[in-house]
Parts: C-alpha cells; structure tokens; sequence
C-alpha cells in the first residue's frame, strides 16, 4: 500500500504526541503502543522527527522527546 501525504504525517504526529507524554522510549515501545507498522518505518519516521528537531536520540535504542514537542504538546518540563 503507497503511503499518503495524511499517513505519513499521522505516523509522526502519533509518535509525537507518545514520546511528548513519556521519559523515554525505544522503537519497540511504539510499535507495541502507538503504530501498526514495521520497524524499518518507525525508525524512519524517528529519522525524520530527530532531523525535525523534535526528537533526540539518547542511545543506540532510546529516544525522548525535546522541549520543542513538549511545548508544542503543552507538556510540563
């Protein structure tokens, strides 16, 4: 299935809005809890949403979010 503009943006709006309510986080903590899909395109998006400014990656395997999405999310910091 080719994937639209709207599915891209729920992928990383979905993982946002997960890592903005979180401490942090790896990419089979999103694929149990917030997408349906493969790793290879969690990773993708991780990508993209680090490149973004919007996630930082802590490890090999951890992520959280940065101030920014915790902002964007109205967060407490």
């Amino acid at each position: 299935m080719r994937n639209t503009a709207l599915e891209i943006f729920e992928n990383r709006f979905d993982i946002l809005m997960f890592a903005a309510h979180t401490t942090t986080f790896n990419v089979t903590d999103i694929f149990e809890a917030v997408l349906d899909t493969s790793r290879m395109t969690i990773r993708k998006c991780l990508s993209d949403l680090i490149e973004s400014g919007y996630i930082e990656k802590l490890s090999v395997y951890d992520y959280q979010a940065t101030a920014k999405t915790k902002e964007l999310f109205k967060v407490t910091l």
